[in-house]
């Protein structure tokens, strides 16, 4: 998006542009030498106008995707922190009451780190559903971790 055609920018410049549009058409008709100068002007500002509108309704959907995404990080990052102090497992009540969400919240968002490879997901022995971040284990793990590499035989 241009420097120049902001969100506010342009919201605010709508108006102007449809009073000059407007001030055109007037001085097209009241001054006949004037005409095509006065028609040309109000489709330029007419086109500059219908510009400018368009990419402020783009910018402020952009906005409302981005707060959204920003949004879903901040709740990730909440439940990754929680993870953390729980060992790297959790239950979707633990997430829900420990994070301040829905149980459905907790679930969905959980289900999503999930999906991106963050965590997975074990049975209890009691038959619970277990969330296991990997990457929060406790020190000890870490301590003892190898490069898989070294490992293989020839």
């Amino acid at each position: 998006m241009p420097r120049g055609c902001s969100t506010i920018g342009a919201l605010l410049g709508t108006p102007l542009f449809g009073l000059v549009t407007l001030a055109m058409i007037a001085l097209g008709l009241l001054v006949p030498d004037q005409r095509l100068a006065a028609t040309v002007s109000a489709l330029i500002f007419g086109a500059l106008t219908i510009v400018c509108a368009i990419l402020a309704l783009r910018n402020m959907r952009a906005s409302r995707q981005n707060a959204a995404i920003d949004e879903l990080s901040q709740e990730e990052n909440r439940i990754l922190r929680f993870a953390q102090h729980k060992q790297g497992r959790l239950t979707v009540e633990e997430a829900a009451l420990g994070c301040h969400l829905s149980v459905e919240q907790a679930r969905q968002l959980l289900d999503r780190l999930v999906v991106r490879g963050s965590a997975d997901t074990w049975v209890s022995d009691a038959g619970a559903l277990v969330y296991v971040f990997h990457g929060l284990s406790n020190d000890q793990d870490k301590l003892t971790a190898e490069d898989p590499f070294l490992q293989l035989e020839p």
